[in-house]
């Protein structure tokens, strides 16, 4: 991890690598792969601000306790995933590396190969 943390160079669209909650793992080929995630701040969790939920006649109502609960839960859930920010995690199956569908720079995938002690690829996220 020390190793590619210091080699890494992020795309131009990326932050600062301390903003990003850095996650690891061997793929089955033998290379490493890095995944790194900016986590959501805290201040922008649905919990923390209010909930609402819409009708069907397109209206909506203040979400009851049980549905900020469960709210709360997913939101925790996620957080404990996607990590914190500068923090480096190994994990022991790389299935099991955070990941999300688009996200652009939010979330940068790297490919170090541990053989040449090089990193073969750095590129964000995809974007719908």
């Amino acid at each position: 991890m020390r190793a590619i943390e210091s080699a890494v160079q992020l795309p131009a669209a990326a932050e600062p690598l301390e903003e990003y909650s850095r996650n690891y793992a061997l793929r089955p080929d033998g290379k490493v792969i890095g995944v790194y995630v900016l986590p959501s701040p805290a201040e922008a969790r649905v919990g923390d601000v209010g909930c609402e939920v819409m009708l069907e006649n397109f209206e909506s109502r203040p979400c009851t306790d049980a549905e900020e609960e469960e709210i709360a839960g997913r939101e925790k859930a996620t957080a404990d995933l996607f990590g914190q920010a500068n923090q480096s995690r190994w994990f022991d199956n790389h299935r099991d590396l955070p990941m999300m569908d688009d996200g652009g720079c939010n979330l940068i995938v790297i490919i170090f190969d541990p053989q040449s002690q090089l990193i073969q690829s750095t590129k964000c996220n995809g974007e719908a």
